[in-house]
């Protein structure tokens, strides 16, 4: 019995070191979020967004409302390409295809800025990022804190769309 009990106390810190802390985990979604956004719009011709709600307790992807159907938004900008799209791939509006909740001992600082704008100076519930079909994305300047000690800050190229992450005090 003591063996058992002194493999489990040497074996107790090493599976809490194995556990990401959870500055690298809000990271992480808030540029997988921006990747699968971007990935997506370019998919299927159609632009999608990465919205922040609740004043950064989670993060989600969706289409960008208002546009309708595909045909709608292609018809404005590209009418050949609307039928090499797969209408099949096109998910539903309701269906999300990213949801991550960010833990609460992480936040993001201010200012949180979407295209210039300060998503704290607003008085919407919800900060979207915009990426468009041709890669491009709105522009992003966000740093995430945890626990008043680590920062990272996050910024979006928008030719590109590519996120961008360092880290910073």
């Amino acid at each position: 019995m003591a063996i058992v009990v002194l493999m489990m106390m040497t074996a107790i810190p090493y599976v809490r070191s194995t556990r990401k802390n959870p500055l690298v985990r809000a990271t992480s979604d808030l540029v997988e979020a921006c990747r699968k956004a971007r990935v997506k719009a370019i998919l299927i011709g159609r632009p999608m967004q990465v919205v922040i709600y609740d004043g950064g307790a989670a993060i989600g992807v969706e289409p960008v409302p208002g546009l309708g159907s595909i045909g709608r938004y292609l018809a404005a900008s590209d009418t050949t390409f609307a039928s090499e799209v797969d209408q099949a791939s096109i998910q539903d509006d309701t269906a999300p295809i990213f949801q991550a909740r960010i833990d609460d001992e992480v936040a993001f600082r201010r200012p949180l800025l979407i295209n210039g704008r300060d998503f704290f100076d607003s008085v919407e519930q919800a900060a979207a990022i915009r990426f468009f079909p041709n890669g491009t994305s709105d522009a992003l300047h966000a740093e995430l804190q945890w626990l008043r000690q680590d920062v990272r800050r996050i910024t979006l190229d928008v030719m590109t769309g590519q996120p961008s992450v360092e880290g910073a005090r």
